[in-house]
């Protein structure tokens, strides 16, 4: 548990997590995963990353790399 103030960008972090893994297990039912869990990976991630430059700090690492980057 974070404390309630401060530690957003953990918060996303952990909300970018949680909202992977359903997602990884629903590949791993799939019948081609790998294509499925690099869907899912770069969903979640854009979806991070547009939290992250939604906010005035300063966004992670690998959101300001782009396409296969």
């Amino acid at each position: 548990l974070l404390p309630p103030t401060a530690f957003a960008h953990l918060r996303r972090q952990a909300a970018a997590l949680a909202a992977l893994r359903p997602r990884m297990s629903d590949c791993c039912r799939n019948h081609s995963p790998l294509p499925c869990a690099r869907r899912a990976w770069t969903d979640v991630l854009d979806g991070f990353c547009t939290d992250e430059f939604g906010v005035k700090t300063r966004q992670f690492h690998c959101c300001r790399r782009h396409g296969a980057a």
